[in-house]
């Protein structure tokens, strides 16, 4: 069992010489799962490799990576001991599905293509054994092995733009069932009324990687029954529209503007990323002005913001990307806390420079939990949707800003809005024409020639307007000769800097994919993701090459200035 460590962030173990990788993952990742490490934040396997992703310490990162390589060799030693001792069986589920041709819309096309006939392509796929290899793409989403070779099928030519939530589909070797409506390229032969994610449970995920799944057919009758039964509110919920106690009605919602908090950790091994703010500290800066806790879901505000009418005094602050708020025509300065009046409207200038802004709210909002967050997981379908014209905001406290002594004084509802003269600054303003962003080098970097390394290291990249919370897409002038080969996938995080084969970086933002089959060149440092939430489409980026040390140096720095300005706000608020 072999050991590396990721950037500055993850442990991956290594499988790929294993005589049989993924019963040895799933094994492994099973123990680990029953005793998890204090060290451990997500535990992920991939097809030839566990992913372990720590936990962020305020002490020394080099000591807690050590002593979790120590303990993962202890681990390991156990490990092998009892590999050819008797181990628990792997979990089975029984799913039911349908083949009806009105289900199953690619079902003719399957047997044409593997000249059989329907009957028999329906007998080989519901007869196998399926193992959920790994779990990616969407929550709950397994990629199932043990599809009989003679239903081996490449994938659609061009993917569907919407596949129905259910649909069970074929692909090389691998079956997979869609939780969700989503767009998809696999061969669709049949649909399950079986719910595989339900944010309601815990575990909100019917499969892990290595359980198993045996198919139970069922009519067309049967599925529409148990369909209608299994039906349930949305994952994704929608803010009032008509709500008496709101205090904030939302008039405009800009670009892109949605409820973030902190990211959902603990989910990675269900295919649920993390998500949350982009920028986590201006969240946590912005939250600490208006007496927050800081992991107070707030509005992460993209490139415009939204106009608010506020129906009840409140007390905001706005962090990260430049921009003023303007108030009864007022233009008011950012990054301090403010007070808006009663029956105000509040909207911003242009967020520049910069891309993203959170704006807190004094005292939170009252808001549903949702796999133990509060916050938008816009690419899963969890959580609040993007705010909408109409959408009415509740607020959950909203005197509590006046518990400090600081906040009630600025408080004086005859002489709103108000503020202090003083402001905080930023975590990150992009000054220079080309951002430097500071990368550890990934465990595939050695795929490129010693020229290509140079000029991948030299490459000013454009970032282009397809990036979105997901990811960053560069464009720029660097190719490689030969096409890089895809990988076995394996986890990513927020910072992997993957190379398709279109030549242009992906880098991973807050709702990337838990897995992912390109090429990963580069891991962004913790300190600078920051930059990465502030890069706007037409920016310009370059990757800087530092090692190990350096990182901890520059994230120590990150985090004691970050500190050091919390408590600077905490004591002026808190007395």
């Amino acid at each position: 069992m072999h050991c590396t460590l990721i950037g500055d962030h993850s442990v991956l173990i290594d499988f790929s010489k294993s005589k049989e990788p993924l019963k040895s993952i799933h094994a492994l990742s099973k123990a680990l799962f029953a005793n998890k490490p204090t060290w451990a934040a997500e535990i992920v396997p991939g097809l030839d490799s566990l992913v372990i992703q720590l936990q962020r310490t305020t002490g020394d990162p080099k000591t807690a990576r050590e002593q979790a390589l120590v303990d993962l060799q202890a681990i390991g030693e156990e490990f092998e001991k009892q590999q050819g001792s008797k181990t628990s069986p792997n979990k089975i589920h029984r799913i039911q599905v349908c083949y009806h041709p009105d289900l199953g819309l690619d079902l003719p096309a399957i047997a044409k293509a593997c000249k059989l006939s329907i009957e028999e392509v329906v007998r080989l796929h519901k007869e196998s054994l399926y193992t959920a290899d790994i779990l990616g793409f969407m929550p709950g989403f397994a990629y199932f092995s043990g599809l009989n070779p003679q239903l081996r099928l490449p994938r659609l030519a061009s993917p569907r733009p919407a596949v129905p939530k259910g649909s069970v589909a074929i692909a090389e070797l691998q079956t997979a069932i869609y939780p969700r409506v989503t767009p998809g390229g696999w061969n669709i032969i049949g649909r399950s009324p079986n719910k595989l994610f339900d944010i309601d449970k815990n575990p909100p995920g019917l499969f892990m990687a290595g359980d198993q799944m045996q198919i139970e057919e069922i009519s067309l009758d049967e599925f529409h029954q148990l369909d209608q039964a299994n039906t349930s509110q949305e994952v994704i919920r929608s803010l009032d529209k008509d709500n008496s106690a709101a205090s904030i009605e939302v008039l405009q919602a800009g670009t892109f503007s949605t409820i973030q908090d902190e990211p959902r950790s603990g989910l990675s091994h269900w295919a649920v990323g993390p998500g949350g703010a982009c920028d986590i500290a201006s969240l946590h800066l912005a939250n600490a002005l208006v007496g927050n806790p800081p992991g107070t879901a707030a509005i992460e505000m993209t490139s415009s913001g939204p106009s608010l009418l506020f129906h009840e005094a409140t007390c905001v602050a706005w962090v990260g990307a430049h921009c003023e708020g303007i108030v009864n025509n007022q233009r008011i300065p950012g990054n301090r806390p403010v007070w808006i009046p009663k029956g105000a409207s509040l909207k911003f200038s242009p967020l520049n420079p910069g891309l993203r802004c959170v704006l807190a709210i004094g005292g939170g909002l009252d808001l549903p939990e949702t796999l133990g967050r509060f916050g938008s997981h816009i690419s899963a379908d969890i959580g609040p949707k993007r705010l909408e014209k109409g959408d009415q905001l509740t607020l959950a406290n909203p005197k509590a800003p006046l518990k400090s002594s600081f906040l009630k004084s600025l408080y004086k509802e005859d002489d709103l809005p108000a503020y202090p003269k003083w402001s905080i600054r930023s975590p990150f303003l992009p000054s220079n024409s080309i951002t430097q962003v500071r990368c550890l080098a990934g465990p595939h970097l050695s795929f490129l020639s010693a020229k290509e390394h140079e000029l991948f290291w030299s490459t000013v990249w454009t970032v282009s307007n397809q990036s979105n919370r997901m990811g960053l897409r560069l464009q720029g002038d660097f190719k490689v000769k030969k096409d890089l080969p895809n990988i076995p996938s394996q986890a990513i995080t927020f910072g992997t800097v993957q190379f398709p084969p279109s030549h242009e970086p992906i880098i991973m933002l807050a709702e990337h994919q838990t897995t992912g089959g390109y090429p990963r060149l580069a891991e962004v440092i913790h300190s600078d993701l920051v930059k990465l939430a502030q890069a706007k489409p037409g920016s310009k980026l370059q990757l800087q090459l530092i090692d190990l040390k350096e990182a901890d140096t520059f994230n120590a720095e990150a985090l004691k200035l970050q500190e050091s300005t919390m408590n600077a706000i905490q004591t002026i608020i808190d007395n």
